[in-house]
């Protein structure tokens, strides 16, 4: 098994045409070693999220290509494109995006049917990645009844339903309290350990400081990376 997870090779983004386009990636490599805990930092509006996005699939590169676990993402037919994202990658976003007329438990049950698990099986499975992110006696709930980061452990926990090979994050912390965010880096730095390779985009220095790699962009290229430990 290789060590590389993910390998982005010249991707460029372009949106519009003609004099109206915007370049919002040129020419970027990456690549993610299996087990790492990797930042991507920048300025607003220099192509950090759709570097993001274009690594787990949900857009496609103008050119270039990502190869994700051995497959080349940017080759696949659209539903052969959404069955490996639902075996490959947990997205988790700034906004959480739970369903709110679903319970937490049902919010994790439908990542999990998505993936293919029969409901009896999901049910349990629920509830444990429910217990794995400290929300024991939550299952009921419904996200308006949740705080912003008992949500954000929600989000995390529907991540993780189908093992995901990596953890894609945009701005984990960007809508949580100093309190909500350290309890969410202890949940980070539980599953780094367990072995999950992570990838977050953030705006926050201190937030960044506890991934391995820091990778710096700007005007759509990679501008500097560095390892923080």
């Amino acid at each position: 098994m290789s060590d590389t997870l993910i390998h982005v090779e010249n991707i460029s983004k372009v949106y519009g045409t003609g004099d109206a386009s915007t370049i919002a990636l040129a020419n970027v490599n990456l690549t993610v070693k299996r087990g790492s805990w990797l930042a991507i930092m920048g300025p607003s509006g220099h192509g950090k999220s759709t570097l993001l996005q274009i690594m787990g699939g949900l857009d496609r590169p103008t050119a270039g290509k990502i190869n994700l676990n051995g497959t080349e993402l940017t080759a696949l037919p659209p539903n052969a494109l959404a069955r490996a994202r639902a075996k490959e990658i947990g997205f988790v976003f700034q906004f959480f995006n739970l369903l709110p007329h679903l319970t937490a438990l049902e919010n994790i049950q439908m990542a999990l049917w998505f993936g293919g698990m029969a409901s009896h099986a999901g049910k349990a499975r629920a509830l444990a990645l429910l217990d794995a992110v400290g929300l024991t006696g939550k299952a009921d709930f419904f996200p308006g009844m949740l705080s912003g980061g008992q949500q954000q452990r929600v989000a995390i926990a529907r991540a993780l339903a189908n093992d995901p090979n990596v953890l894609l994050m945009d701005e984990p912390s960007g809508n949580l309290d100093s309190a909500s965010e350290a309890e969410l880096l202890q949940l980070l730095k539980r599953l780094h350990a367990q072995g999950k390779t992570i990838v977050m985009v953030t705006h926050n220095a201190a937030v960044a400081t506890h991934a391995q790699q820091v990778v710096r962009v700007k005007d759509g290229r990679i501008d500097e990376a560095d390892y923080a430990h």
